[in-house]
């Protein structure tokens, strides 16, 4: 019973602040929409996923490789030190190496993706990339430790700070729709940069009493093994925004072809709509980011037993938001869009109650992953990220070239690739318990 409340706390923890993150990262969007337009939204949102992408190389998989690793040393202080402050080292190189890549090659990149002048928000973001390298270290180390308040109230903090720096730069340089663009940009460099303040003070606090040291020969140990999670880990968390910087170069691309608007409506499906699905999705993180170090820790049937208990809470929290999403999407655009009018605010109210479904499947892919991630096979849910991209890519390339469909395709497509990757996830949680129970009997 204890460890069960324990998930649940844990889970409403994250969960909490996740969901009031991404509700402060949707209230965002609303004076930022008036500000920027759909065309400065487009250009904000053609930034984000190449950013996700250079994330993930830059070790956005580490708070769950990491976490994974430090839960199996519970009540080993030194050991659970080693493995993050070796991970942080490493970090730091990668998240360089990242913040470099992203300056550098901004031009090119925006105009590869159709439109060059997202070039200044490239450059504007691009420290982000090391600062949260250097974050996720942090919140990989509490995860671990089964505390889930620092993770959460950095989220807060990330979120509340960039909303005010974000708005005031834009503000500032609103005489240009790309430097106000390099402005809201700007305004997530300095919110990470917080929360980095932040989680470093906090560490600092909370292991004043017990210096630590870095024990690098069992780093050393550790490292091919954290080294070989954090992969996998990473392949998994780069498929979606991968996939996502696919549609940015197909959507545009592709849509500018029949229609003069291609990136404002690249802007309401990724900016306005996506935004909204995963506000309830974020509310069921902390069911996924809880999955990984109790599903590790969990031994014999209790593993299958908190497996399945995450799933069932998943679909807890995440039907009745999908329904939400579905009957009331105008009101939900109303009040968090309200500059959105005629053709634009009809589009989106439209494309929002067709990917409501998304909010589930989402929460279940991300839960599904964390469990894999838990039971020590990540690679498995390669087979289903892999199946979905490849279709929502065939369904994009094919469907967006219809003037009649336009970006709805894109729509269907979103659907096509969670569905796809949350079936094959399903069955390959069923196949590892059957073979987990297999050794059991065996042994």
């Amino acid at each position: 019973m204890k460890k069960n409340n324990s998930i649940v706390k844990g889970s409403v923890l994250l969960g909490a602040g996740a969901f009031i993150s991404k509700l402060l990262g949707a209230l965002y969007r609303i004076p930022l929409t008036d500000f920027l337009g759909g065309k400065g939204l487009g250009l904000y949102q053609m930034i984000f996923p190449v950013y996700a992408v250079l994330l993930e190389f830059s070790g956005a998989g580490v708070p769950n490789a990491l976490s994974k690793m430090i839960s199996g040393y519970e009540n080993n202080a030194a050991a659970e030190y080693s493995l993050f402050y070796g991970a942080k080292k490493r970090l730091i190189i990668l998240g360089g190496i990242g913040t470099l890549f992203m300056a550098v090659f901004s031009y090119p990149i925006a105009a590869a993706q159709g439109d060059y002048k997202a070039f200044i928000g490239y450059i504007a973001l691009s420290p982000s990339v090391f600062l949260v390298a250097v974050l996720s270290c942090y919140r990989g180390y509490f995860q671990g430790k089964k505390d889930m308040a620092p993770t959460a109230v950095s989220q807060i903090i990330e979120q509340s700070v960039k909303l005010a720096a974000g708005l005031f730069f834009v503000w500032i340089f609103s005489f240009d729709v790309s430097f106000a663009v390099g402005g809201a940009t700007l305004g997530v460099t300095l919110s990470e940069l917080v929360a980095v303040v932040f989680m470093t003070v906090l560490l600092k606090r909370k292991t004043a009493d017990f210096p630590l040291f870095f024990d690098a020969e069992f780093f050393k140990s550790q490292e091919k093994k954290l080294f070989k999670y954090t992969v996998l880990v990473t392949v998994i968390g780069i498929a979606i925004p991968l996939s996502q910087v696919i549609d940015s170069f197909l959507i545009i691309n592709i849509l500018s072809s029949y229609r003069e608007d291609a990136t404002a409506l690249y802007g309401l499906f990724s900016g306005a709509v996506n935004t909204i699905i995963n506000l309830p999705v974020s509310v069921c993180y902390g069911v996924a980011a809880v999955a990984v170090p109790f599903v590790s820790g969990a031994k014999g049937k209790d593993k299958e037993k908190t497996a399945l208990k995450t799933l069932v809470v998943t679909l807890f929290l995440s039907v009745p938001c999908a329904l939400i999403c579905y009957f009331f999407p105008s009101k939900i655009i109303s009040f968090l869009f309200k500059r959105l009018s005629g053709e634009e605010f009809n589009v989106t109210v439209e494309m929002l109650k067709i990917s409501s479904v998304c909010v589930v499947l989402l929460s279940l892919l991300q839960t599904e992953n964390a469990v894999l991630i838990g039971k020590g096979k990540p690679q498995y849910s390669l087979i289903g990220m892999g199946a979905g991209i490849i279709a929502k890519t065939a369904i994009n390339a094919t469907l967006l070239k219809n003037p009649d469909i336009n970006v709805f395709a894109s729509v269907w497509a979103v659907i096509a690739c969670y569905f796809f990757a949350v079936m094959i996830n399903f069955i390959m949680i069923k196949l590892t318990r059957e073979k987990d129970g297999n050794k059991e009997t065996e042994n």
